[in-house]
């Protein structure tokens, strides 16, 4: 028999994922359960939106803990300005002391993960947060 949690049985979890945003990592596999355990690491999705200045990240915690619950966070990092308040497009995307966090979520639910990220990917994909 096979473990479900073998690693040449691992799928990752299909994303619907606008375009626009790269991703840093993402070990979301669809066949691991979180009430076995399964989920651990500081962090198990990250994405970058640099045009629209969003970081999105999934962790699970506490990491392997069969009573987890995954946790969404959404930064979005201002645009740095000029002394006379001109967004400054010269400056590379940073995500610092700054940073604001627009949402955080959690649930226990894998399927009520995946359905809060791909909505938060696909928001964050359109949102202006600030004007010029």
């Amino acid at each position: 028999m096979v473990s479900h949690d073998a690693p040449a049985s691992l799928a990752l979890q299909p994303l619907r994922i606008p375009a626009g945003w790269a991703i840093g990592w993402n070990s979301l596999y669809a066949n691991l359960r979180a009430d076995r355990g399964a989920f651990g690491g500081s962090s198990l999705f990250n994405a970058t939106h640099a045009a629209r200045r969003f970081y999105i990240d999934v962790a699970f915690r506490p990491e392997f803990d069969p009573a987890g619950r995954f946790h969404l966070a959404v930064d979005y990092q201002p645009w740095p300005r000029t002394a006379r308040g001109a967004r400054r497009s010269d400056v590379p995307l940073r995500f610092d002391g700054d940073a604001e966090t627009v949402h955080q979520g959690e649930t226990a639910s894998f399927d009520e993960l995946v359905d809060m990220l791909e909505a938060w990917l696909a928001r964050c994909a359109g949102w202006t947060r600030e004007g010029n």
